[in-house]
């Protein structure tokens, strides 16, 4: 039962996909080869990475100085 579905579903499917609009221009056009495009260069994947390893504690009247306002 479910194989005759099958066939008849999908030739449902091919009938209304043939009463469709028209292909959009944007998709029928062919790619213009003079469009300028900017020049691929490497760039490393790690490139601006931050390292976030454990350290040691530091003393606290240390960090503050650092981050406060400067006299």
């Amino acid at each position: 039962m479910t194989f005759v579905k099958v066939p008849f579903l999908a030739g449902i499917g091919l009938a209304l996909g043939a009463c469709s609009a028209t292909i959009p221009d944007h998709l029928a056009r062919p790619a213009d080869p003079n469009v300028r495009v900017p020049a691929v260069a490497y760039r490393s994947v790690t490139a601006g990475a931050a390292t976030f390893r454990p350290t040691d504690p530091k003393d606290w009247r240390e960090l503050n100085r650092q981050v406060g306002p400067k006299s």
